[in-house]
This record gives C-alpha cells, structure tokens and sequence, in this order.
C-alpha cells in the first residue's frame, strides 16, 4: 500500500541441493495439457520465462479466470510460478502467497523470481511444501495489466509544480476520471475486480493444480484477501500467515486522517523519550511545525534529473510533500529514529544529508508496477461508502492536518462507476483456522492496534498465534529474521504456538 500515500494526501500521499532439476536450465513443466473447470477457469502450462540456476524443481503456467458468464471469454490470464519441494517429508498442502496492494505485484518477472523468489524458497525450504505464486487481476504479469501512464505524468507535474492539497486533490480526481474512461472505452475488465474474484482465482488454482487444502501467506492487502479465501472456500484453508494484517471490518480510506495522525505523533515521541534524539534535534515537534510552515511559502528547489524519472527534472519540496514523505518513510523499519534529523537536516538547508530519503519517496512515486485502477476498484469495491460529513467529522478531528486532507473528492464515484460492489462481509463466528498473526509496533498503515483488535474479535483464541514487534514497521516476515522462525514452526505444526529466540536477531544501527 506504500504508493498509496500519493493517492490520500490530496494527490500527494502515496534447503539447498535437494531439487531433481539440473542447474542452469531454465524448467519446463512436466504436464503439457490444459485443465478446465466446469466454471470455465483453465490452467494452460508453458514454459517459464526466468532461468533456474538453483537445483529446485520449478513449473509455470497461466490462470485463465473463470468467465463472468457462460460462453464469455476470460476477463484475465494470471500468471503462475509453482515450486516444488522434492526433499524428504514432503507435505501436500503447498504455501500460496498473496501479494498485497491491492494492486501490487507478486514479482513474477524474471528479475524478481531470479533474484527474490529461488533464494526465498530455498531459505524456507524446511517448510517442506510447495510454493505456489500467481498475480492478482491487472497486476503483475496479468494479461490485463491495467495502468494509465497518466498518473506517473501527474507525478511529475505535482512534484515539480505543487498546487495546494485541493488543487492536486482535483487533479488527481480529474486523471483518475481520465483513466477509468480510458480503459472503459479499450472494454477493459474493470467490473471484473475484487477481493471475492480474487478468492475465486485461487480456489480455481488449486483445484486446477491438484491440491486439496493449503497454507496462506498474505502480507497487508494479502492478508484481507486470506480471510475472503478461508470465508469463501474454508475447506481449502489448513492455516493462516498473516503479516501486518488489514483486518476485515477496517477501513483504509476512512482511517486515513487517523493514521495520518498517529504517524506524527509517534515520530514525536519517540523523540522526546530518545536522550540522544532530543539532545541532536531539540523540540522536533516544534522543529516540524517551523518546516512546515517555511515550506508551505518556500519550497525547496532539489534537482533530481539524474534520478531518471520520466519528466521530472527538480523537485519543489513544499510542506504536503514533507508530509509524504515522512509517512512513507515509516513504512521501513528501524528508519524512526533517522526522522528527526532528516527534517533537522532540511530545516539547515542540508539537502546532501536528506538526499536518501527524498530520492527513496521519488522512487515509489514513480513505481509504474503499481497499478492504480487496481487499488482504487478493489478498495472501492470491498469497503462500504463514506459520506461527505463523516469524512469531514473525521478530518475535524485533527485541525492540524485539514489542509492536508480535502473531502470534497470521491474517488469511489469514480471507480464504483457502472460497478456492482458487494463489500466484503465480516464473519459472525469467530475464525478456528490456525492463524500466525505478525505485526509490528511502527506499521503506519495497518497499525498493531487493528491486529490486536481483529486477533480478540475475529479469532478464537485457542488456535491464534499474535506477534507484535517493537522497532519493525510494514512487512514483518522482511525485517524480522526470527519472524521466519515462527513461520515455519507453524507451518510446520499450526497446532502448538511457536517458538523462536528474537534476542539472536542483530539490532539495527
């Protein structure tokens, strides 16, 4: 959800050698027959597209969703990476994991399985399962792949000349316009998207793959389309991984001011109790409001033409682009204590000492495997409506971020256009299914507080497993390396809470 920022903030927020297959090959799979479902969904094998320097034995092939009505074509084709345990003890309930976003991607390219995916695999490899992988509707590799180029050109229009919040507000509603009228006219699927179709695909993939039950590991948005799966199809569901939980029942567009709130005032106190930060930076809390308030009338020209991002040759740092970036910033764990002297740093003019958190913010904004009209039809879909005074009550809350946060802009009217949007409903029952739930203490956008809540509301206790980490942000099992530990414990055995030694990890410099 990090490029979502840009979106909320009025345009500005945003074990090895026990495989069979030989090295340095690139896999073929060994079926070569298409499979069909009477839903109509076929999983089509091919040849994978990325090369196997690793001795795992690795398949691909590609989802053809089930129609939206009889004698319809598919709306998408997902693409779809299986690796497969061949060691001892093999389980067959295989992990499958879910990328989050909505609208991020499960890096299928060849880069991300070359470079990410084989040494995951391998370093998980004593979970003793198979992986299977896929993208999500319009993500990814998805045949779809839905985008418009026209929101990284606003990117750089707003980066390089910042109107106020309700300007790029407007903006940014006037593009997204553009670009649902865009795809609506090349009859794109856009009314073929949502957490529930999404759940569809997997239980179709499984099926398709021969499996009978398996394992799912959802990370942020992954972890709400876990929870459909096992509300839709909770036969399949043998246990439940869910890193920096977005809970059914929350609300990531209505909490937005709240959480944009709670990120400050967390940067704020972890200053003032710091010895060190306090004795660096002082009052940081003053020392914000001051840059704020100098950036609001003169922004920082920073050229960044070397950055190579599309357009944009120089950079006007202005206050809401502050803002952003001190949010997005949060997103990476164990960078809270750097904060302080990042905005020390602007405040003293000190662009050199600044340049790898501005350079990291342009980046993500620039992220074009993030795919807007994704989020937008997904989040639109699933959540209920907000009205225009609870949005406004809400911002009221918090007088000191109304600037930042116009409420005259719908956006779900926008994507909810000619669009049947059921919601997504919150079980009655509390949820049996082992559950490992992880977050951490410094997450901005699904907060430790929505896992605790949704760990006492929504999970039986005697089955549920809840991790909170001090000093971890977003994405747990990435910065926690006895997180790992605990994964595959539970994997391993969903029935015993488990067990690993944190102290063993290396504190961060």
């Amino acid at each position: 959800m990090q490029k979502i920022i840009w979106l909320l903030l009025g345009g500005l927020v945003m074990v090895v050698g026990l495989g069979l297959v030989p090295l340095h090959q690139t896999t073929m799979i060994k079926a070569t027959v298409a499979k069909t479902l009477p839903n109509g969904a076929q999983f089509v094998p091919s040849e994978c597209w990325f090369t196997n320097t690793t001795n795992l034995s690795v398949s691909c092939g590609w989802l053809h969703t089930a129609p939206p009505e009889t004698g319809a074509p598919s709306a998408f084709r997902l693409p779809a990476v299986i690796m497969r345990h061949a060691g001892l003890g093999h389980q067959p309930d295989p992990l499958v994991y879910l990328a989050g976003g909505p609208g991020s991607a499960a890096w299928l390219d060849k880069d991300g399985v070359e470079n990410h995916w084989l040494a995951w695999f391998e370093q998980k490899y004593a979970m003793k399962r198979d992986l299977i992988l896929f993208d999500q509707r319009g993500t990814g590799m998805s045949e779809p792949a839905l985008g418009c180029q026209a929101y990284r050109d606003l990117s750089a229009s707003v980066l390089s000349n910042p109107g106020t919040p309700t300007d790029n507000a407007r903006r940014y509603l006037e593009v997204s316009q553009q670009c649902q009228e865009q795809l609506t006219q090349a009859k794109q699927p856009l009314n073929e998207l949502g957490t529930h179709l999404s759940a569809q695909d997997v239980n179709d993939l499984l099926t398709l793959l021969d499996y009978q039950q398996s394992n799912l590991l959802g990370v942020s948005y992954g972890t709400r389309l876990a929870l459909e799966i096992q509300r839709r199809f909770p036969e399949r569901v043998r246990s439940l991984t869910l890193d920096s939980l977005y809970p059914l029942g929350e609300h990531l567009l209505r909490d937005w001011p709240e959480l944009l709130n709670n990120s400050l005032q967390r940067l704020f106190q972890y200053c003032t109790a710091d010895e060190r930060c306090l004795l660096e930076n002082g009052d940081i809390e003053a020392r914000y409001h001051a840059l704020m308030a100098q950036l609001r009338t003169t922004p920082l020209r920073i050229p960044v033409a070397d950055l190579q991002l599309g357009n944009l040759q120089e950079l006007q740092l202005n206050d809401e682009i502050l803002l952003a970036m001190l949010f997005d910033a949060q997103y990476n764990s164990h960078q809270l204590k750097y904060l302080p002297s990042f905005i020390r740093h602007l405040q003293e003019g000190r662009i050199d000492l600044a340049r790898e958190y501005i350079n990291n913010y342009l980046y993500h904004q620039f992220d074009a495997a993030f795919r807007e009209p994704v989020f937008w039809a997904v989040e639109c879909s699933d959540n209920p409506a907000i009205s225009r005074d609870s949005m406004v009550a809400k911002v009221d809350t918090y007088p000191h971020l109304r600037y930042y946060l116009p409420a005259d802009y719908d956006m779900c009217s926008v994507w909810n256009k000619n669009r049947q949007h059921p919601g997504l409903q919150v079980s009655a029952e509390r949820l049996t299914v082992p559950s490992l739930i992880l977050s951490g203490e410094d997450d901005p956008i699904t907060p430790a507080v929505w896992a605790a809540k949704a760990a006492t509301k929504q999970f039986a206790e005697d089955s549920t497993y809840l991790f909170r980490f001090s000093g971890i942000a977003h994405s747990v099992l990435d910065n926690k390396p006895c997180a790992s530990d605990l994964f595959i414990g539970f994997i391993n055995d969903p029935t015993q809470r488990p067990r690993a030694d944190c102290r063993l990890d290396k504190p961060q410099d």
